[in-house]
C-alpha cells in the first residue's frame, strides 16, 4: 500500500500540470487586436494645428526617458508622439501619446510618477480622478512634478483595447477577457502636461486644452483615446 499511495499522488499531480498546460496553452492569445480595425497614425490624426493651438517647433520641454528606457519603450510601442502645443498667449502644453499593437504582460506600460521620479523630479499629491473630457467620461491619474524651479501638474491615463485602466489590477482582468476569446489587446498612454505653480490652474487649462482637442479628432481615435 505505501508504494501505490506515492503513485496515485504522482499520478494526480501530473493531471494537474498537464490540465493547468492546457488552459495556459487555451488562455495564450494568437490574435492581434491591431490586425482586425484600422491602422492608426498618431502624427496624421492628431492635428498640429487646433483652435488657439499650434505646435511649438522650438520646445523641447517634454520629460523623456533615459536613453536606456527610451530604447526600451521603442521596442515595445509601435509609435510615439511627444508634441509641445503653444497658444497666442504665449502658454504652452506638452502632449504626449504612445501606442502599442500587443498590450500583453510583457508590454508593461511605463507609470508617468516613476517616469519623471527617474528624471529627479519630486511627486506629490498624486491622486485618481474623473474627469469630463469632451462630454466623455475619462479616469485618469493626476500628479505634481517638482524639479528646481519646474512645477509640472500631469494628467495621464492609459488604454488597453476599448477601456481605460487605471491599476494593474484593472489591466490583468481586462486582458484576462480578451485571452479568453484569444486576442491581444493594443493600448495607449496618453499625458498631458503644463508648467504652472498652481497645480490646480494647471490641470483646468490641460483639461480646456484637451475640450479643444478631441472634438477635433474623428470617432474612430476618440475610442481609441477614450476608450470606446
Amino acid at each position: 500500500m505505501s508504494m501505490k499511495k506515492p503513485f496515485a499522488v504522482s499520478l494526480v499531480l501530473g493531471a494537474l500540470m498537464l490540465t493547468s498546460g492546457a488552459v495556459t496553452k487555451a488562455l495564450t492569445p494568437t490574435a492581434k487586436m491591431a490586425d482586425h480595425q484600422a491602422p492608426i497614425k498618431l502624427s496624421q490624426v492628431i492635428p498640429a494645428q487646433f483652435g488657439d493651438w499650434r505646435i511649438d517647433n522650438d520646445a523641447m520641454a517634454n520629460v523623456m526617458p533615459d536613453p536606456d528606457v527610451k530604447a526600451n519603450l521603442d521596442k515595445i510601442y509601435d509609435q510615439i508622439l511627444s508634441r509641445t502645443y503653444v497658444n497666442s498667449q504665449g502658454e504652452r502644453m506638452m502632449l504626449t501619446i504612445t501606442y502599442g499593437s500587443q498590450q500583453t504582460q510583457d508590454l508593461r506600460a511605463h507609470r508617468q510618477e516613476v517616469c519623471y521620479a527617474a528624471q529627479g523630479f519630486e511627486i506629490s499629491a498624486l491622486s485618481h480622478e474623473t474627469i469630463d473630457v469632451a462630454g466623455h467620461q475619462v479616469p485618469v491619474t493626476r500628479m505634481f512634478a517638482e524639479k528646481d524651479q519646474r512645477k509640472e501638474p500631469v494628467t495621464y491615463w492609459f488604454t488597453m483595447g476599448d477601456k481605460i485602466v487605471l491599476s494593474r489590477t484593472e489591466r490583468f482582468i481586462v486582458q484576462l477577457k480578451y485571452s479568453f476569446s484569444g486576442i491581444i489587446p493594443d493600448g495607449m498612454l496618453v499625458r498631458v502636461s503644463n508648467f504652472n505653480a498652481d497645480r490646480a490652474a494647471g490641470l483646468k487649462a490641460q483639461q480646456d486644452f484637451l475640450n479643444q482637442l478631441i472634438p477635433t479628432l474623428d470617432k474612430p481615435t476618440i475610442g481609441k483615446l477614450l476608450g470606446a
